[in-house]
């Protein structure tokens, strides 16, 4: 171990800066000893990591990108793949049902924070501003209350969402349509 502790102290900073970009590539003793040394030197520590891979238990770096282990290719539990996506790419909602109905609103938010699903209800508490107000839940110049989840999420919401009698973003018609 005090070879690997020499071998690391050795490294220019760059070098133990360009390591830390890649410590899931390390044991966890030796992205112990690369850690020690970046605070011995004073430099900047890395975010600790989210994770360890269940089969080969490296740790992975919040920075890391990919959906399984670089190490043994063993997928990420989809805890962890959550938080990787969240860090990599820009988080997208989808619309996964549209109502008029106020009860229902109540209803798909008490569903989806049973389930854990973070939710958007767009235009939930926007009033008419030529001063109609709301028939029904309903306002003529925001239409009706529309949630959206993360795209990850999407499919299980649309699925816990599918027995309410309320109309989806497919089905949803304009009531200023004639059709």
């Amino acid at each position: 171990m005090a070879d690997a502790e020499a071998i690391w102290a050795a490294k220019t900073d760059d070098e133990l800066l360009e390591a830390v970009e890649e410590l899931s590539a390390y044991t966890a003793e030796g992205e112990r000893i690369i850690r020690a040394e970046l605070r011995r030197r004073g430099l900047p520590q890395p975010d600790p990591p989210i994770g360890q891979c269940p089969r080969c238990v490296r740790s992975i770096s919040p920075n890391y990108v990919g959906d399984e282990c670089p190490q043994c290719g063993e997928p990420f539990p989809p805890e962890m793949l959550r938080v990787l996506r969240a860090k990599t790419q820009e988080a997208a909602l989808v619309p996964v049902l549209r109502t008029r109905d106020p009860g229902l609103i109540l209803l798909a938010k008490s569903l989806l924070e049973d389930e854990g699903i973070k939710y958007l209800v767009r235009g939930e508490n926007l009033h008419d501003p030529f001063g109609g107000g709301r028939l029904g839940g309903y306002s003529y110049v925001t239409g009706p209350a529309e949630f959206l989840v993360d795209t990850p999420d999407a499919e299980r919401a649309s699925i816990l969402l599918d027995g309410l009698s309320a109309a989806t973003p497919e089905s949803a018609a304009d009531p200023n349509d004639d059709a």
